[in-house]
């Protein structure tokens, strides 16, 4: 169960770490040789980033971006931050995603001791990840979508 808990650990400070180099490239003005994410006004969601993925109506959101890979395959992603604790808020997720249609492909859970939790679903035209780490006795949430 450890080993299970340390891949998701892995699985997170990789989705943190791929978001500060995205972060880094863009705001050092260097072009990056793929696709360039384009960000939403502070404060607001990417335009098509399914608003009802966030469960929190008072979530604050912190950054929202899309990217576009080619033209069929498209990533929305919203950063944001919920009053919510980390146990709740992941088993809100749980709830929304088998009561709407969703698959659930991969999860982690939450330990006691967890400050971390993270979930993969998906349809048949569509992926998300959702990265949730605790802060105090909120959340911070991590959301992308992708349309296939």
């Amino acid at each position: 169960m450890k080993d299970s808990r340390r891949v998701w650990v892995w699985v997170g400070v990789a989705v943190v770490v791929i978001a500060i180099a995205v972060v880094f490239i863009w705001s050092h003005g260097k072009k990056p040789t793929g696709p360039v994410p384009v960000f939403a006004p502070q404060g607001q969601l990417t335009p098509n980033f399914p608003k009802q993925l966030m469960l929190d109506p008072q979530a604050q959101v912190n950054s929202s971006y899309s990217i576009n890979y080619d033209p069929t395959t498209n990533q929305y992603t919203a950063e944001w931050t919920s009053s919510s604790s980390l146990a709740a808020l992941y088993g809100d997720y749980q709830t929304y995603f088998g009561n709407n249609g969703w698959t659930i492909t991969n999860q982690s859970g939450v330990k006691a001791v967890s400050k971390l939790a993270v979930l993969y679903a998906a349809t048949t035209t569509a992926n998300v990840n959702v990265t949730l780490v605790s802060r105090g006795k909120g959340s911070d949430a991590t959301i992308s979508y992708l349309v296939h």
